[in-house]
C-alpha cells in the first residue's frame, strides 16, 4: 500500500457508503480490512440493555 492509501480519507470507510466506494475502485476490499482491524476496541465502552433502560427512563422523567 503506498502512502496516499495508508492516508485515505477515513469517510471513505464509513459503512454506510463503503460498498458504494469499493464497487467505484475508489477503496478496495484490502483497504477496508486494514482499516477494520485497525479500529480501537471499544467493547469497555458498551452500555448493557438495562443501563440503557434505565438512562431512557431517566430522560424521560427529566422532560416533565
Amino acid at each position: 500500500m503506498s502512502k496516499d492509501e495508508d492516508e485515505k480519507n477515513p469517510r471513505l470507510f464509513d459503512r454506510r457508503v463503503v460498498e458504494r466506494y469499493i464497487k467505484k475502485g475508489t477503496v478496495t476490499r484490502k483497504d477496508y480490512d486494514k482499516f477494520l482491524k485497525a479500529l480501537p476496541d471499544a467493547r469497555d465502552k458498551l452500555a448493557s440493555a438495562e443501563e440503557r433502560a434505565l438512562e431512557s427512563a431517566a430522560g424521560d422523567s427529566d422532560s416533565n
